[in-house]
Order: structure tokens, then sequence, then C-alpha cells
């Protein structure tokens, strides 16, 4: 995540809900130790790289949780699955290898994270625990079970799973600040730090407000209020992503989202699928009504691009702004060094401005096609 320094009012209030989540005041639970801890100086364990990356592999996994996001509470039945956001056997087995996958992963050491493409069974890739049986169940047949045309549900649908599994990751990412915060209190008085918890609980918040939209309009049987772009190409890619995100900027360069401020009130997501299907891939890329004022203009230059222009656009689009993006195993190893080496770096510069600078400098960033066709991806580009 970026710390750009320009967001205002880059402190917990003394009157706020502690982060610990004790329910009490800030001043009244955490805000002394925090202050002791920073007066007498935080000193960092010695840890080894290897037992670093342990701890926060396994703090991240301690925040995993179930929850079934789906609606109708009353209809919640069976164990909350490990359901997944990208469909198992219509979709990642088309680009799975002897069952596995490629996605992005990081190692953490004493210098920060460095990234790395982890090998992983189709059968955790885009998992979370989501939804209930029934609702994973159910509520997804018209998407699961028939093909894509384009209708308004199977629209809503993609939308609002998109939505669910990066719902159920913001509410992740700020409970993993939070175990930060009860780790070195300090930093609870740091800008830094509370930039992070910030944004994360900004996150969530916007979220919860979508979450609210998607269940108006699936009480109502309104569909419609999902603005949709499909696009079909006439080649398998070898990879698939399922995500949502805040848009930063529009293709001429105009600020849509300051995405790495603390003071928007709003910050409304884009839900983007791409994924083979046999002969093709689908594109399918929408908004919801209520955000025309954000995404009108930027789904207009989206339209008007053709599919060349549009996938060169989806390329840099992806890698940017989601981590939910999963890769056929030959596609990656057979990549020219330099190629697999710009699609990392790439994906890490999104919240590292210092590698950006670089790959700009070398003329490696983005230097790199996801676009290929899925029977000319053992070709090196």
């Amino acid at each position: 995540m970026i710390y750009t320094g320009n967001s205002k009012n880059l402190k917990i209030d003394p009157y706020e809900e502690c982060p610990c989540d004790s329910g009490k005041k800030f001043k009244f639970c955490c805000y002394q130790e925090a202050r002791k801890v920073k007066h007498n100086g935080y000193k960092t364990p010695d840890y080894s790289d290897s037992r670093i990356n342990h701890m926060v592999h396994k703090t991240w996994e301690d925040t995993d949780f179930k929850v079934c996001l789906g609606f109708e509470k009353e209809n919640c039945n069976g164990d909350i699955k490990n359901a997944h956001s990208l469909q198992n056997n219509r979709i990642l087995n088309r680009i799975s290898v002897n069952n596995h996958l490629y996605k992005f992963s990081f190692k953490v050491n004493k210098t920060g994270p460095v990234g790395y493409f982890q090998k992983i069974s189709k059968n955790k890739a885009s998992a979370f625990f989501g939804f209930c049986d029934y609702h994973d169940t159910e509520l997804f047949k018209p998407i699961e079970l028939h093909d894509y045309d384009n209708t308004e549900l199977q629209n809503f649908l993609f939308a609002f799973r998109s939505h669910s599994l990066e719902y159920h990751l913001k509410l992740r990412k700020l409970e993993m600040q939070k175990e930060v915060f009860k780790l070195n209190p300090s930093m609870m008085l740091d800008e830094s730090g509370v930039y992070v918890y910030k944004v994360a609980k900004l996150d969530v918040e916007d979220c919860a407000k979508n979450h609210e939209m998607f269940k108006i309009d699936y009480l109502n049987g309104d569909y419609s209020k999902i603005k949709t772009i499909h696009r079909k190409l006439d080649y398998e890619v070898p990879f698939a992503t399922c995500t949502s995100f805040a848009v930063n900027k529009d293709l001429n360069g105009n600020i849509i989202n300051d995405i790495y401020s603390t003071d928007e009130e709003d910050m409304p997501s884009v839900y983007l699928n791409v994924y083979p299907i046999e002969n093709g891939t689908n594109i399918i890329i929408s908004y919801h009504e209520n955000d025309e004022r954000f995404y009108k203009t930027y789904f207009t230059q989206l339209e008007q691009l053709d599919n060349d222009e549009l996938t060169e656009y989806m390329n840099f689009l992806i890698i940017e702004y989601t981590e939910n993006v999963f890769f056929n195993i030959d596609f990656i190893e057979n990549l020219e060094s330099k190629s697999k080496e710009s699609l990392l770096e790439s994906f890490q510069s999104s919240v590292n401005l210092l590698m950006k600078f670089d790959l700009i400098d070398t003329g490696n960033y983005y230097n790199f096609n996801l676009f290929q066709d899925v029977d000319q991806s053992s070709v090196s580009l």
C-alpha cells in the first residue's frame, strides 16, 4: 500500500473506538501504552528472515473467518464453504496444468515483501469462506450452470461475487493491521501505521455500502442497475481473474478516485471478470448505476476501445489493481525472463513507488502480454 503523506488527520482520534476492539475509546484504552512504547523505543526482535516470513503468514492465516454474505439470511443452511470466486470446473480447469496454477505471492524478510509466483492447487485457487452451502449453491446457479449470455441477472451475480471476495479480503486486511498494532502499540501513533489502518477501515466501510446496494437490488429483483461492458475474444487467455476495485484514473489521466487518500468519503468499485471459455474469452466489467458520477465517462471511454486497445489496457488494469489472478503454469514458465520479471515487478510496483520509477526508467514497466492465445502461450515473447 502506497503511503503518499498527502492525507490529513493521520492520527487516531482520542475519542474514537480503540483499534484493539475492546469497545473503549482510544484515549482510555491503548493510548497510554502506545505512548510508553514509543517513548521507550520499540525494539524490533532480531528474527531470521524465515521466522519473519512465517510470523507474517501465520498472522494472515489467523485473520481468516467464516461468514455468509448471501441475502435472505433465513435461508442460510449448511456449513460455510470455501467457495470459489472463479468456477473450479468451468474456468480453473481450463487454465490448470496437472490441477495446479500460479498466483502472485510474497515472502517477507527484514527489508520488506518480495514477490514471487507460487504454485497452488486449483482447488485452493480463488477460494474464500464467504457463503453457506445453500447460498453458494443456489444463489449462483445462473452463472454456474449456464453459459454466459450477458443477461442482467448474470451480470449482477458476476459483479456481486467479485464484490463478496473483496469484502471478505478487506475485512481480513483490517484485522491484520489491528494485529500489527497489538504487536507494536507505538504504531498507533505512527503516520504510516495509522494510514494503513484508516485506509483499511475506509475500504471496509465502502464495501459495506456496496453490499447494501447489492442487497436492495436483489431483494427488489432489480438487476438492471449493474451497468456492464462485455467483450468476447476469439481466443483463450492463459489466466483468469475475478475482482473489484476503485479505479484511480480514467483513460485520459483524469482522477476518478484519489485511492491513496484517507479524506475521500466514497470510493466506489468496478467489478471485473476475465476468464477463458471454449475457443474464446469473456471480459465482463461493471459498475453500479448509483456510481455514475464516478464511472459513466470512464465506461464510455472503455466502450470506444476496440478489442486490441481494450486488452492492452486490461493488461495494465488487472496487474495494477488485483491479487486474485491465476495463471496457466506453462504460460508463466515459458515467458521470456525479462517479461516474467516485468510481470512480477509491475505487480509489486503497485504498492512500491520506487520500484515503479525504476521499471519506467529501465523500460520494463508492463513489458508483457497477458492476452495471448492459450495455444500459443508456450511461445516465448
